[in-house]
């Protein structure tokens, strides 16, 4: 019996990129305010080896000199699944991210988003999903160009921190998929680390 507090939606979408590759833009927290418009100063709170705890300030839509605080935890739950938890607007949420390798640079992503609403927000539930789906729409076409262009540059060997081959006859793809790594390096003295409660500011 379904839930009536759950709006679920779901969201399938193809490109042209690696499953690891689409993945690492989910990881990939440098991007975050400078890709999307919606975001402003992710930090970084917490991360391991497949978990990372950010709190990010949001622009509410339609007011964004307004900002709010939001709490996102993340997990790479196995190869092909990873989950977010959020708190937005006081809505708990859950999305699961199936990734699938259609062929080594084609991939299947399935988002699959649930809200746990309040009773007083029931009547606005067709509602808030057409925001969402709209938000849903704006946040992958502002990601597409970022996993596309990190699928062809990484078939010319290039390589994180270290860039592209001096030689331009060593910038061929030689059929070897790039694999994730988490957590995702980060420049040294990242902006996404200087919260006052990161756990690289007490490692210091």
């Amino acid at each position: 019996m379904t839930d009536k507090k759950i709006l679920e939606i779901t969201i399938k979408k193809e490109i042209d990129c690696s499953k690891d590759v689409a993945f690492w833009n989910y990881w990939d927290h440098e991007h975050l305010d400078i890709i999307h418009s919606g975001f402003a100063e992710p930090h970084i709170l917490y991360e391991d080896r497949n978990f990372m705890y950010r709190i990010d300030a949001v622009k509410i839509p339609f007011i964004p000199f307004i900002k709010i605080s939001t709490p996102m935890f993340m997990v790479q739950h196995d190869d092909n699944t990873l989950y977010t938890y959020t708190v937005q607007l006081g809505i708990v949420s859950r999305n699961k991210i199936t990734i699938n390798e259609i062929d080594k640079q084609k991939s299947e992503i399935i988002m699959n988003y649930k809200f746990l609403l309040k009773y007083w927000q029931l009547p606005f539930k067709n509602l808030l999903r057409k925001l969402f789906t709209k938000w849903n729409e704006r946040i992958w076409n502002e990601d597409y160009p970022v996993k596309i262009r990190r699928q062809k540059i990484l078939n010319m060997n290039f390589k994180d921190f270290i860039g592209l081959p001096m030689k331009r006859s060593e910038r061929e793809f030689k059929g070897e998929n790039y694999k994730l790594v988490l957590p995702v390096k980060r420049y040294k003295n990242s902006s996404r680390d200087q919260h006052p409660l990161s756990f690289k500011k007490e490692k210091k």
